[in-house]
């Protein structure tokens, strides 16, 4: 008895190909269903996390380009320090003023960005989880029929 075929999956949907392979199996060996259906699931989850990386990344770069930011304006205000002394604040002011901002900038574009991996990666986390548990309520399923 294969109560899952009366699912309406899309066929291109992840669930649908599993669903399709659950009612078409017709073997004896439920490892046999299980290994199709886990070739299924190898495939799928790659593309769910496959940017996850590329944000993670980004979000530990910013802050550290703006700190480097701040050393290339810190290192610009010794400078005109040296040159010019430090009677005049207004000729150190540009360079602090790069080095400050530069560092919030960093700051401003990290926060976003850890934000977004939290959220994307726990929305592929639970869309894994659900493919997985499918994935063995048809194991489940065909391994009763089998004892049946």
């Amino acid at each position: 008895n294969k109560e899952l075929e009366t699912n309406n999956f899309s066929d291109d949907s992840i669930l649908g190909k599993l669903n399709s392979i659950y009612s078409k199996y017709s073997g004896n060996n439920p490892e046999d269903l299980e290994s199709q259906l886990e070739d299924i699931l190898a495939k799928a989850t790659p593309p769910l996390e496959k940017n996850l990386s590329v944000i993670k990344l980004l979000a530990a770069v910013a802050p550290l380009l703006g700190l480097l930011g701040t050393v290339i304006g810190m290192i610009e205000t010794f400078q005109q320090i040296t040159l010019f002394g430090t009677g005049d604040p207004r000729i150190m002011a540009g360079s602090i003023s790069m080095a400050l901002v530069t560092t919030a900038q960093g700051i401003i574009a990290a926060l976003p960005l850890i934000l977004v991996h939290s959220i994307v990666a726990a929305k592929a986390k639970s869309i894994v989880h659900v493919l997985d548990e499918q994935t063995a309520g048809f194991i489940a399923t065909s391994a009763e029929s089998e004892k049946a």
